[in-house]
């Protein structure tokens, strides 16, 4: 209650004209963080209390926010255990309002309808063939090429919640979904593109380093984006030839979460790279330091 009350004698004098004064205010109001919030929000909406105060309790609002999503996702970046962890903190920057638990709900609830139909006597493309009909047919998700650098192509929760996006969220969800049915499907960090690689051996540690990973481990490969289709060694190559780059095995091997979610957040950089809106591209561009 008297942490409350402290809040709400600092919030009252966001608007205080001595800029010294806010200074203090306000790094007050940042080390309490993200329980200043709620009192700031309601404030915000206050006509009576000036454009001043608004302004200034906007601002304040976005800065601990981003305070806290810097935060976690330092940690997170130090243990990646769940891939959509790291790409949930990246969406609440943008889309406050989806929830972890809405993307963990409807992950559930996708798994719920896989689950029956996969069966241990079953090979790879057959597993494979009942996550594509449960997510493609029924759960109707697309790859959006009308809008592809749409930034809500690149929020995991939006493409959970318009059942459309890009490459990159559509295959996190094939990875997340995959790994937690314990099927060896892992990201493929393709130049231009993004796939997943269904590995040989379903012993292998789902958290396995990369770096022990050979392109001879990879069976074929398959395409979130174009429904799921199935993609041969070959078909690698040939798209490899297409864009004119020479042949080199790391295009063929699993990447790490960190150099998924790394590529979220530039693909994000190129979506906003010729908006006016600077605050965006400053905080995209601290979050990638992260990664240095």
């Amino acid at each position: 209650m008297s942490e409350n009350k402290e809040i709400a004698a600092l919030v009252n004098l966001l608007d205080d004209p001595d800029l010294v004064i806010f200074d203090q205010i306000k790094t007050k109001l940042m080390d309490i963080g993200p329980d200043c919030i709620p009192m700031l929000e309601k404030a915000s909406f206050e006509d009576n209390l000036g454009d001043l105060f608004g302004l200034r309790a906007k601002a304040l609002i976005h800065e601990i926010n981003f305070k806290k999503i810097l935060f976690e996702h330092q940690n997170w970046l130090k243990h990646p255990v769940r891939l959509i962890d790291g790409l949930i903190q990246i969406d609440q920057y943008f889309f406050p309002n989806i929830t972890k638990n809405f993307i963990d709900h409807e992950i559930k609830e996708m798994i719920k309808d896989i689950e029956p139909y996969l069966h241990n006597n079953m090979n790879p493309i057959e597993k494979v063939k009942v996550i594509n009909q449960v997510l493609f047919e029924i759960y109707k998700l697309s790859g959006d090429k009308k809008n592809y650098h749409n930034p809500e192509n690149s929020s995991f929760g939006n493409m959970l919640k318009n059942k459309k996006g890009n490459p990159l969220t559509i295959s996190a969800l094939y990875i997340e979904i995959s790994r937690q049915l314990g099927l060896p499907i892992k990201g493929i960090n393709l130049p231009n593109h993004f796939v997943v690689g269904y590995l040989k051996d379903d012993s292998i540690s789902i958290h396995q380093s990369i770096t022990n990973f050979k392109r001879s481990d990879v069976i074929f490969y398959i395409n979130p984006f174009s429904k799921g289709v199935i993609l041969k060694h070959s078909d690698i190559d040939d798209f490899i030839k297409e864009i004119n780059l020479s042949p080199n095995d790391y295009y063929f091997v699993p990447c790490d979460f960190c150099d998924i979610s790394k590529r979220m957040l530039t693909n994000l950089i190129y979506s906003y790279k010729k908006s006016e809106n600077h605050q965006i591209k400053s905080d995209l561009k601290q979050l990638l330091a992260l990664y240095e």
